[in-house]
């Protein structure tokens, strides 16, 4: 066989599963279908003061926590494609295929069958509508940790199980993309964790000079991480460790681990909707991934019995995936992060879920070829049918999970051409607004979000990500107010320009509702909101 046709049958279903991915990435863009939110237009604003004012910010705005590598690596998009939204998305587009890529790398080492890892990296091609969602739209470093988890996991397996052992390189290399990983997003702590596990599993003297490479590296690589911590009283980890915004248990986190976020992850259901989908579609899902379950228990039993090369997986991939998962539900229910069960800190398990997959469809597939195609298939049939089903809603793909602040972005230049007719730059309002706002007019509408937008009229300081905007807005002697989709807080605020004997117009564009036109400039805090509210 030539080395061109080795080249074809080995990379031919990563490529496939590339250029699938590509495509999907591609209609969800071009269809305008992913809104661009408040979290994101923030990344956007800290990208352009990147670009723009020379600004090199270490954390996510207004937060000693998410490292600003997904701010610099827009910037750098901006520099090429301008400051567009469209630019944030081709970056996301291609972090995929990255994490398509390594996870294709991962499965090869795991599974002793390539097909698996080919059958897997076609299946992530299309993925359930929560992976297409948040590895489209950025929260912030979402999409780097999924990529840089595999590094971490990839490496772990090769110095503990594989041929790098005693390689110096590869433990540096694993502690420096430990270290990246963990100042990007404490998250990454769930792919972290179990290497380490695993690790002390097999732990031998003679690798503690390998061990004090990974731990330098870790240092070097989550430099920015620890200057930070050095210089600012350990507020990173504070931020880590803090208090629960939201009481809840252990039990409460479970719950919404085992009805919300595994649902989400299967395509059951949208991270932002509490119902699922239409019940034909569910009932396939389920059935499907039941059977799934079924086959990795049996396929288990067998490997205890025999071995796991026996049952076709390299020595040492049970033990590594089953602490990952493991790990991973601990850290869930036994910390902050169980308390968003909506999906985004569910997507480390697609990556095992989709491996159980491939290994189910790849059995069917040695039984007979066209059943492991039409399961195939079938899988990437159902998550293209949520994602469609996402995108022909009402919210679109959001990551917005509160009806009150999910809104897509149809309305946004009727909002700014109404304010720019009537010559209002100025104002307040709430943080799906503000930033939002602030990025698309190019900084020209500046309002500062100092406006509740929770149904108990609740208002957090921690929404004040760029303190410059509140200054700006407090020193303009002409400010409106900017609502959304809350008629209680804007009875509040009717009832108490009154008390201030404050006249006012009103106008409504789609979710925002604009008090205009108000007869003196009034504070949030002269009607009980802002920073200076008790």
């Amino acid at each position: 066989m030539s080395n061109d046709n080795k080249f074809w049958v080995k990379y031919r279903s990563l490529l496939l599963a590339l250029l699938i991915a590509a495509v999907l990435k591609a209609v969800l863009i071009w269809a305008d279908v992913v809104t661009f939110n408040g979290d994101e237009a923030v990344i956007a604003l800290m990208a352009r003061h990147i670009n723009r004012l020379g600004t090199r910010p270490v954390f996510f705005y207004g937060q000693a926590y998410m490292g600003s590598l997904d701010g610099y690596m827009v910037a750098a998009a901006f520099r090429i494609f301008g400051e567009k939204v469209f630019a944030i998305r081709i970056v996301h587009g291609i972090l995929y295929l990255l994490f398509l890529w390594t996870g294709w790398l991962l499965a090869r080492r795991l599974f002793k069958h390539s097909r698996i890892a080919d059958i897997a990296v076609l299946l992530a091609a299309i993925p359930p509508v929560v992976m297409s969602t948040y590895t489209t739209a950025t929260l912030g470093g979402y999409t780097q940790s999924l990529v840089l988890g595999n590094i971490i996991l990839l490496l772990g397996y090769e110095v503990t199980f594989g041929e790098k052992e005693n390689t110096w390189w590869a433990w540096l290399a694993l502690g420096a993309v430990s270290g990246l990983a963990f100042w990007v997003l404490g998250i990454s702590g769930v792919y972290i964790l179990p290497v380490g596990l695993v690790g002390l599993l097999h732990f031998k003297f003679k690798r503690l000079p390998f061990y004090a490479l990974a731990a330098l590296g870790f240092f070097l690589g989550g430099i920015l991480w620890w200057n930070y911590n050095f210089t600012h009283d350990w507020a990173a980890l504070q931020t880590l460790g803090g208090p629960e915004m939201v009481a809840t248990t252990p039990f409460d986190r479970l719950l919404g681990l085992l009805f919300l976020g595994i649902p989400a992850v299967l395509g059951l259901r949208a991270p932002w909707a509490l119902d699922y989908f239409p019940l034909p579609l569910i009932f396939v899902i389920l059935i499907f991934y039941l059977a799934v379950a079924l086959f990795v228990i049996v396929k288990l039993r067998e490997a205890r019995r025999n071995s796991e090369i026996k049952a076709g997986m390299a020595p040492g991939t049970i033990t590594f995936l089953g602490v990952l998962v493991g790990a991973f539900v601990v850290v869930f229910v036994g910390s902050n992060f169980g308390l968003d069960s909506t999906g985004r800190y569910l997507l480390p398990l697609y990556l095992p879920f989709t491996y159980a997959t491939a290994t189910f469809v790849h059995a069917a597939w040695k039984r007979k070829r066209s059943w492991g195609i039409g399961l195939l298939v079938l899988v990437m049939a159902l998550n293209a049918a949520g994602t469609w089903l996402g995108a022909i809603s009402t919210d679109k793909l959001t990551t917005q999970f509160d009806p009150i602040t999910s809104f897509d972005n149809s309305y946004d230049d009727a909002l700014m051409d109404f304010l720019n007719e009537r010559g209002i730059s100025r104002g307040y309002s709430n943080y799906w607004v503000t930033f939002r706002l602030a990025f698309l007019s190019d900084e020209q509408l500046i309002f500062s979000p100092e406006l509740p937008y929770k149904d108990d009229l609740s208002y957090t300081d921690n929404d004040n990500r760029y303190p410059r905007y509140a200054q700006m807005a407090d020193d303009s002697d002409e400010v409106a107010y900017i609502t959304t989709k809350h008629p209680q807080l804007d009875a509040v605020i009717r009832t108490r320009f009154e008390e201030l004997g404050v006249t006012y117009l009103e106008h409504e564009i789609g979710p925002f509702h604009i008090f205009y036109e108000l007869s003196r400039p009034v504070r949030p805090e002269e009607i009980g909101y802002g920073a200076a509210a008790p």
